[in-house]
């Protein structure tokens, strides 16, 4: 019902956006960098800030950046080990660190319409979740920096006081294509809406940390499910074959549009 209300209330923005902007857009006259705007944005993609500028009256241009709060959000795994010193149960924490730069162009395709396809690209860290365990998993204190939690033939390193750190990593950048409507930079009123649907092309998710093999080379090591074995959780195993088939990331923000001059 929630997410209901949130499309409806979306379609309205938008509906409202582009018959307020189709009234004047008829008679204003957009140059090269003639006018800038500043957009503050919530949607998807977190919360975004950015500046626009008209190219001529058929394009836009925005650049800014976009980012989630640090969510945390706590769960358990079993660990199938047969090492005594290692218990059968971990807590584990996980954090969102979502922060992209953006850079973005807005094509008019119609004259006096506020309809437009946009393409551009996000620009971020590869690793958008952080994993750590908040219980030791490791009986006896003296075995601390030496085992760890064994994912397939390879094993999850910890540090000296026995935690482990991994990461769920996507491509750096994103390549994002999508549509909208509403102008990025209002010229005859001082405040507009836009709003934009879209997709970021992010890669195949992976989950990533120090590890060592069979032979004790220790390397940074991104996991794929095919790597999992029988031993391992289920939960998690699930969790990973989920992740590797979702390689978009759907966008869906309304922005409040303001003209500096």
């Amino acid at each position: 019902m929630k997410r209901l209300s949130l499309l409806l209330l979306t379609v309205l923005l938008c509906t409202q956006a582009m018959q307020a902007q189709y009234k004047y857009e008829k008679t204003v006259e957009y140059g090269i960098f003639n006018h800038l705007g500043i957009g503050a944005s919530v949607g998807t993609d977190g919360i975004g800030f950015d500046l626009a500028a008209p190219v001529a009256s058929f394009a836009a241009l925005r650049a800014g950046v976009s980012f989630w709060p640090k969510i945390k959000y706590s769960t358990n795994i079993d660990i199938h080990d047969t090492n005594p010193a290692i218990t059968d149960e971990v807590d584990i924490e996980g954090k969102l660190n979502v922060m992209n730069l953006k850079v973005l162009a807005d094509i008019y395709p119609f004259k006096g319409s506020s309809f437009h396809l946009t393409g551009g690209v996000f620009i971020g860290d590869e690793d958008i979740v952080k994993v750590s365990n908040t219980s030791m998993f490791i009986k006896d204190p003296s075995k601390y920096g030496k085992l760890g939690l064994k994912l397939g033939d390879r094993r999850i390193t910890t540090d000296q006081n026995g935690y482990i750190t991994a990461d769920v990593t996507v491509d750096k950048v994103k390549p994002y294509v999508g549509i909208g409507f509403g102008r990025a930079v209002p010229t005859k009123s001082r405040f507009s809406v836009s709003c934009d649907l879209g997709v970021q092309f992010w890669g195949k998710p992976r989950a990533g940390a120090m590890t060592k093999n069979e032979w004790g080379d220790e390397t940074y090591h991104k996991f794929s499910y095919t790597e999992l074995d029988e031993y391992d959780d289920e939960d998690l195993k699930d969790g990973m074959k989920t992740a590797e088939k979702i390689t978009v990331f759907p966008v869906l923000s309304i922005r409040l549009n303001g003209r500096i001059f």
